[in-house]
């Protein structure tokens, strides 16, 4: 079940991040498609098995909550995606600020992927 939950969830992913890029023309918050599409993955993964399967099953796994968390997930990491300002500033240099706030939004990115990665196999190991 293992393999078969995460291909679904990746494949769904993919279908929601290609779907969000082309509808909302987005690159997620992390102006990366491939960041984008391992979020959206990995919460629709440990979502999914998480929660109470519904609706048909095939394969042995619901896949409408890997569909609802997917599809949660990525609108809401859209809604808080930048938007690309319509003036660019004639500086390029970034204030200590900015690199700070780069700083922090990376460590948590990589905190969440190590959790989502944890409750995802720990779901398994239960």
């Amino acid at each position: 079940m293992f393999i078969v939950d995460l291909v679904v969830a990746l494949a769904f992913g993919l279908i929601i991040v290609w779907l969000i890029s082309i509808v909302f023309s987005t690159r997620g918050p992390w102006g990366s498609l491939l960041w984008f599409f391992l979020v959206v993955s990995l919460f629709a993964w440990a979502g999914g098995v998480w929660l109470v399967p519904f609706g048909p099953r095939w394969w042995g796994i619901g896949w409408l909550p890997i569909i609802f968390m997917g599809f949660l997930v990525s609108m809401l990491l859209t809604a808080a995606s930048p938007r690309i300002p319509r003036k660019r500033r004639n500086s390029q240099e970034e204030t200590i600020a900015e690199v700070e706030s780069k700083v922090v939004i990376d460590t948590i990115f990589w905190v969440m992927i190590i959790c989502l990665l944890f409750f995802g196999i720990f779901h398994y190991n239960w």
